[in-house]
């Protein structure tokens, strides 16, 4: 039997949600309409999964999330989205989250949600899953990518030549050439061209 905790700022909501998770295997200890009332009840129901409402933080700063993570580290998170490339779904991983399906999810795509979070398991649909690899592959090349690299790829997105970014960045061709190398390489781009466009692509650099 999997205890579960509802957690949505909207009557209807929870309601709609009661229904759809009257599962033989489920058993619902309660539902909730604030972040403290999850840490209030918590302790004393103790849920295994919370099936979060992503709209409890409209603010994205998910710092609820994190402190269940420090303060019920037992219990698993499953949150709703309005949409499944919502860019919040990310931080909120990143908070704790174990996994995610929109709002418009089928009851049976919901129960084997939970199911799978409840064993541990992290749950996205393609769509989010997707935009959460973009995004990580982005914050990563972004690491990656010295500043110097950067500038470079910034001065080749406006079209200079290597001899008018040397002459901006005070550096020799030479060294142009070693950082655009450079990030190309790092972007997996064959040509200039390429790596501006990826560079654009992935966020890090604008027109």
């Amino acid at each position: 039997m999997i205890r579960l905790l509802i957690a949505s700022p909207f009557p209807a909501m929870r309601a709609g949600l009661r229904i759809l998770l009257n599962q033989p295997d489920f058993q619902l200890v309660d539902d909730v309409t604030t972040n403290d009332e999850i840490l209030d009840l918590a302790d004393t129901l103790t849920p295994q999964v919370i099936v979060y409402d992503l709209a409890l933080d409209p603010d994205g700063n998910f710092e609820a999330l994190i402190q269940f993570r420090r303060t019920l580290p037992m219990v698993r998170v499953l949150g709703l989205s309005e949409s499944p490339a919502d860019p919040r779904i990310m931080r909120a991983m990143q908070a704790g989250m174990r996994g995610c399906l929109p709002k418009t999810a089928a009851g049976d795509e919901l129960a084997v949600a939970v199911r799978r979070v409840a064993d541990g398991e992290v749950v996205l649909p393609p769509t989010a899953a997707n935009a959460l690899l973009q995004r990580l592959g982005s914050e990563a090349a972004m690491e990656s990518l010295t500043q110097r690299e950067i500038q470079v790829l910034r001065a080749v997105a406006a079209g200079q030549t290597n001899k008018a970014i040397a002459l901006k960045l005070g550096i020799s061709e030479h060294t142009v050439k070693f950082h655009l190398g450079s990030a190309m390489s790092k972007l997996g781009a064959a040509s200039r061209a390429e790596a501006v466009a990826t560079a654009i692509q992935r966020g890090l650099i604008s027109l």
